[in-house]
């Protein structure tokens, strides 16, 4: 039987979102699809499966990421859902719990970790950008004072605070970057 549960997680709260899957996979629940706002999931045995969210540069169906789905169902990690996104796509992956008793651990060096906070960092640009450039025209808009000028306006302080917290996620993006060289710098 199918339990389909809405809950909403900003792109940025992929260790979050991970954590409840997990929950969830814990309590007999197994992902077996998800959307931007529903997750299906099937009644399995409690931690049989372990999940693990992954922000991929590329559609879904890129060569290059459908040789690195094909690796991982070579080492029993198998693509249960995906989302994508410009540029981007946000894959569901699961294991046996057995197999991986402490997690899937997919970007274990450093130099693979930088990779993937630079797909998250160029993507939370690319949207920091695209919601600005959003505020600034419905500002421009309720500025004209149309009919509808306080919907527009209220719409931009909307977009400009999305647009800050895509910015501080960027900025955390950066740090971690540096944080990882810094450790690749000492282990080298």
């Amino acid at each position: 039987m199918i339990k389909r549960v809405y809950k909403f997680f900003f792109i940025w709260e992929l260790d979050k979102e991970e954590a409840w899957i997990n929950d969830m996979a814990s309590h007999g629940y197994s992902l077996v699809s998800a959307g931007r706002l529903s997750f299906d999931f099937e009644e399995t045995e409690p931690g049989q499966y372990k999940y693990k969210t992954l922000f991929l540069k590329g559609n879904y169906y890129s060569k290059k990421n459908m040789d690195f789905f094909s690796f991982l169902d070579d080492v029993g990690i198998k693509v249960t859902s995906y989302i994508n996104y410009p540029g981007t796509c946000c894959v569901y992956t699961r294991a046996v719990a057995e197999d991986y008793p402490d997690g899937i651990n997919i970007y274990s060096d450093i130099d693979s970790k930088i990779t993937y906070e630079w797909t998250k960092l160029w993507y939370m640009l690319f949207c920091a950008v695209v919601i600005t450039l959003g505020g600034l025209l419905n500002l421009a808009v309720a500025m004209n004072r149309s009919s509808v000028w306080p919907l527009n306006f209220g719409t931009a302080l909307v977009c400009f605070g999305l647009a800050i917290v895509c910015t501080i996620q960027f900025i955390m993006s950066i740090v971690k970057i540096r944080k990882f060289k810094k450790e690749r710098a000492i282990h080298e």
